[in-house]
């Protein structure tokens, strides 16, 4: 018997209880301070002027629930703490307004019973508000305008707009917004017409950048970057691969073809052409499927803007045309369609080489890992995987206010097993990604940069190569090691 006792101590000692990413004092702490690289006392403002050029990115983090909310805020985290100044231009973080922005004090004020408080109540709004006291890595907090960094600090705002439906138009909503506002917001446009940001980002709330914010906006910087003057309107994780799929390429048997075709939609449109001002009467306007999650550079985003804002753009016939027909995974084709009908944009895609990699980057094979529609073959037959996925323990529900799990086309969650994949992908980004499922995931990103990497190895080869195991996993849930002595020892007695 005291050997038992000693085991269980022993246990007790090696694997103390976990629950969730850190202890109350640790989770309380990780959000009361922004820790951007130049709230560091000891930031050098002029050693940072002599960085790699880098373009200024404008996200958008979109969040729904109360498990988007909490993932939210490890991604923000994420983006604000590696990055320089100059590097992050905007961040816009959308709520769904069933979940609302509302303080509770307000709320109570008022008496809306309605607003669930889960933004108030958050880590995420704990964050924001901690950076927004930081006038080095915000420009809109209070004081900013006082301090040093404070032309090149983030604008980082919370808005409150939509309740997207999903498969429905709606779901464009919060993007289409965020472009308006980027496009047309005085405070984000200089004078005489220069422009804040150079690259437009989407997000969910549950995606975590697989390198540095400061990295990616390296990447994308305009005149010599690898990914500059590239939009991104898929990636290789969707059926499309990195390239936007007409739904004539699909199988005439598939989903996606079938349920556009079963809608009748036109083969044809007539609009005003934004970019030119020209009437086209009758233009062929094939629809081509992407991804609701994009990168796009500014000119791409003020065009579409523009053919929106017009009565008669190609935005807005095609808006029209998508709501009037009711076909959905409209979120999927708006933007791909949009492109690759726009003589000035269409040659701006992803340039490939024979592997499907990014001739300019070979390293890099997705914009952004996904696990999805696996169950089902892509535009050209083929599967995309065969690994297990990561099943929703009872738990989960509890913690996310009933959320289930994934759909069986996907996204799947991400985690631990799937991180050789997430190297061999080179994505800049990876999703779904959450705390409720495996916090070992989210706290090894994003992968920084080290000062003693070989030559030729980039970021991604620091990743472990964690893969599936080949016969599978099972997971039992621990023993309750009380009942099983107890078990044991009416056994001796008898």
């Amino acid at each position: 018997m005291p050997f038992r006792i000693a085991i269980i101590l022993l246990i007790l000692l090696v694997f103390p209880a976990y629950d969730g990413v850190a202890s109350m004092d640790e989770e309380t702490d990780l959000w009361s301070k922004c820790d951007c690289p130049a709230n560091d006392p000891n930031y050098n403002a002029a050693q940072a002027q002599d960085r790699p050029p880098s373009a200024r990115m404008a996200y958008l983090i979109s969040v729904h629930n109360r498990r988007t909310i909490q993932d939210g805020a490890y991604l923000i985290k994420a983006l604000m703490e590696t990055y320089y100044p100059g590097d992050t231009a905007v961040i816009l973080i959308h709520v769904d307004k069933r979940a609302g922005i509302a303080s509770r004090d307000l709320a109570e004020e008022k008496k809306d019973e309605k607003n669930q408080f889960l933004y108030d109540d958050s880590s995420l709004r704990k964050y924001v508000d901690a950076c927004l006291a930081a006038p080095a890595c915000t420009g809109n907090g209070r004081n900013a305008m006082n301090h040093k960094t404070s032309n090149n600090a983030t604008i980082l705002e919370v808005h409150s707009h939509f309740s997207p439906a999903w498969s429905k138009w709606s779901m464009n909503d919060p993007t289409l917004w965020a472009m308006n506002y980027l496009t047309n917001h005085p405070k984000l446009n200089g004078q005489h017409g220069s422009q804040s940001w150079d690259v437009f980002v989407n997000l969910s709330g549950d995606t975590l950048p697989v390198i540095t914010a400061e990295r990616i906006s390296q990447l994308f910087e305009p005149q010599n970057g690898p990914l500059g003057n590239t939009n991104f309107v898929t990636s290789a994780s969707c059926v499309t691969g990195l390239l936007p799929t007409s739904i004539y390429d699909f199988p005439k048997h598939s989903m996606k073809r079938g349920h556009y075709f079963q809608k009748n939609i036109p083969t044809t449109l007539s609009y005003v052409d934004s970019a030119t001002g020209k009437w086209r009467e009758d233009v062929n306007t094939p629809i081509y499927f992407g991804s609701q999650w994009m990168a796009l550079t500014h000119d791409f985003v003020e065009y579409v803007i523009r053919s929106m804002d017009h009565p008669n753009g190609l935005g807005n016939v095609l808006k029209e045309t998508l709501i009037e027909t009711g076909v959905l995974m409209t979120d999927e084709t708006f933007f791909a369609t949009m492109l690759m009908n726009s003589p000035a944009f269409k040659d701006t895609i992803p340039q490939l080489n024979e592997d499907g990699a990014l001739e300019s980057y070979p390293s890099m094979h997705s914009l952004r890992y996904e696990r999805m529609d696996e169950n089902a073959p892509n535009a050209w037959g083929k599967y995309t995987s065969s690994d297990p996925l990561y099943d929703i323990p009872t738990k989960f529900g509890k913690a996310t206010d009933g959320e289930g799990p994934a759909k069986a086309w996907g996204p799947y969650f991400l985690g631990t097993y799937d991180l050789g994949s997430i190297r061999d992908s080179g994505a800049l980004f990876v999703r779904k990604v959450s705390w409720t499922v495996d916090p070992n995931l989210v706290r090894m990103l994003p992968v920084k940069s080290s000062s003693g990497r070989e030559e030729g190895k980039l970021e991604w080869d620091e990743l472990p190569d964690i893969r599936w195991p080949a016969l599978g996993v099972n997971v039992k849930d621990p023993f309750v090691w009380a009942y099983t002595m107890a078990m044991e020892e009416d056994g001796e007695e008898d």
